[in-house]
């Protein structure tokens, strides 16, 4: 009997260990951070952290395959999708801080001057290779410069894909690097050279998350890592703080009666969970209720044609700069048959050159509406031919339902997420 209880009681205290550990999958870029607070967080705990690190892309499809983690903290586009796909408690996220993308060179090597575009075009054609990771948030920032930059195809050439950028560079496997700056101060012989120029500078957010079911001690590693108590660790390892959140995801068991019923209507109406500025327009049940089902009319029966009604809400999503709005309507106005060029244009700040005749009448239209703060009768005459009092009244209606949607997020601070598409930044007077 002896034995056997030697080996029970082993059994209990190997599983009373298990259970005071916690298990974290973090991206590469949020490396520092969490070894800054590691010892502060079991000493606060008690519980043991197990942290592994890869990029969010890789991290993101093990967790998915089933890999178990009691807190993810990856990008937030990740963040999202893992929580839709009930991976994650929606509820448990929390946006940690932002990192800028910067460019990592040998310690031994010269520092290249990319301070403005036309430097780092130069600096692009000089070197003999670069190095980023394939799959990794820095990927379709670098993509987009290459193709506005006409390089593609030369760095296509040059690009030797690793797992970390900063790394491969400090293994003299490429010249340059390209990766999160907070990733490349925390890799002994990698040396930070430069962020990307402001013009082309991409802020990527990273945010955390509890399982579902994760034990308590998972909210109390979320909490440290977004407490104001951090912002400071958060400068030192070379990542930006993000505001806070000012109405997040209500948690389902703090709902009122009369909010639940709201997320369910939501639920029946569209057929997936709420999201964006529903988050905050919750707060007001039956104003989030009455706004869904204008936005059901005017976003899916509109007089207007999907390409039409998607051009004219991402018109209103640049004119209130709402990077939330415009991030999630520029994939649907693309593939609803709108060109990227138009698109990308229209987030510069410049007018498209190449419009079709009805998504020119549109621009006129709604600049006028944005600016002028009236229609005059030339715009009207052409809009109204085009379209029909029926499909003008209708762009009118979109245009203000999308501005009291970019209101109420540019107000709540909304998280905005990563989908790839332009940033958007304030145009010069």
């Amino acid at each position: 009997m002896r034995p056997f209880l030697t080996i029970l009681l082993l059994a209990i205290s190997s599983n009373a260990v298990a259970q005071q550990t916690l298990t974290v999958l973090s991206s590469n870029a949020t490396n520092a951070l969490i070894h800054e607070l590691h010892p502060q967080f079991e000493k606060l705990s008690g519980y043991t952290l197990r942290v592994k690190f890869d990029n969010s892309a890789a991290l993101k499809s093990r967790i998915e395959k089933g890999e178990a983690c009691d807190v993810a903290v990856l990008t937030a586009s990740a963040i999202s999708d893992l929580a839709m796909a009930g991976k994650l408690a929606a509820s448990s996220r929390k946006d940690v801080a932002r990192a800028g993308v910067g460019m990592a060179i040998h310690p031994m090597a010269t520092k290249p001057d990319i301070s403005s575009l036309d430097t780092l075009k130069g600096a692009l054609i000089t070197a003999r290779s670069i190095t980023y990771v394939e799959q990794g948030a820095t990927a379709s920032t670098l993509r987009s410069i290459f193709a506005k930059l006409g390089l593609t195809e030369l760095m296509n050439a040059k690009t030797v894909y690793s797992d970390s950028a900063a790394h491969a560079v400090a293994e003299r496997k490429a010249e340059l690097g390209f990766t999160q700056i907070s990733e490349i101060l925390n890799v002994p012989g990698a040396t930070f050279a430069a962020p990307l120029p402001p013009e082309v500078q991409v802020y990527t957010t990273f945010s955390a998350a509890a399982r579902p079911d994760a034990p308590a001690a998972a909210q109390q590693f979320i909490a440290l890592l977004t407490s104001a108590a951090t912002a400071p660790i958060i400068t030192k390892v070379g990542m930006e703080v993000i505001p806070p959140d000012r109405l997040p995801p209500i948690p389902s068991s703090q709902l009122t009666p009369a909010q639940r019923e709201a997320v369910e209507a939501f639920k029946t109406a569209r057929g997936t969970e709420i999201s964006g500025p529903f988050y905050p327009l919750l707060r007001s049940p039956e104003l989030m209720t009455r706004t869904r089902a204008m936005g059901d009319y005017l976003r899916f029966k509109s007089a207007l044609p999907p390409r039409l009604s998607e051009f004219v809400i991402l018109l209103t999503a640049r004119e209130w700069m709402q990077q939330y709005e415009w991030n999630a309507h520029y994939p649907i106005a693309v593939k609803a048959g709108v060109k990227r060029e138009t698109l990308d244009a229209i987030a510069e700040g410049r007018r498209p050159s190449g419009m079709t005749s009805e998504e020119t009448i549109l621009y006129d239209f709604c600049q006028e509406l944005h600016h002028e703060k009236s229609i005059s009768d030339a715009t009207y005459d052409r809009a109204l031919k085009a379209f029909g009092e029926q499909g003008v009244v209708d762009a009118i209606g979109i245009s203000g339902y999308y501005t009291l949607l970019a209101m109420t997020l540019n107000t709540a601070r909304t998280p905005a997420g990563e989908s790839g598409s332009p940033v958007l930044r304030p145009i010069p007077k």
